[in-house]
């Protein structure tokens, strides 16, 4: 089974030097599965990031292999939305 693939928006790069992350807001542009709340947050590591540049605040991603965690939901890869 294919794992659905989320639309979101930066708001915020954090963490220290190797363990940074992107938190980012559904857009809500996207279908999302029941248990997972438009107001909710989805963070990545920037290691999981696909894009040639580092993602910036208020870019809108593709966020896939979210799962939620004791800290709150996760993505397992990130990617810029191509033109």
């Amino acid at each position: 089974m294919q794992k659905p693939e989320l639309e979101a928006v930066v708001t915020a790069i954090s963490g220290e030097r190797g363990k940074k992350y992107a938190v980012t807001h559904l857009t809500g542009s996207s279908p999302r599965p029941t248990n997972l709340s438009i107001r909710d947050t989805v963070t990545f590591s920037l290691s999981s990031w696909s894009g040639k540049e580092s993602p910036k605040a208020g870019q809108i991603v593709r966020l896939s292999g979210i799962e939620k965690f004791a800290k709150g939901w996760r993505a397992s890869s990130a990617s810029p939305i191509p033109l």
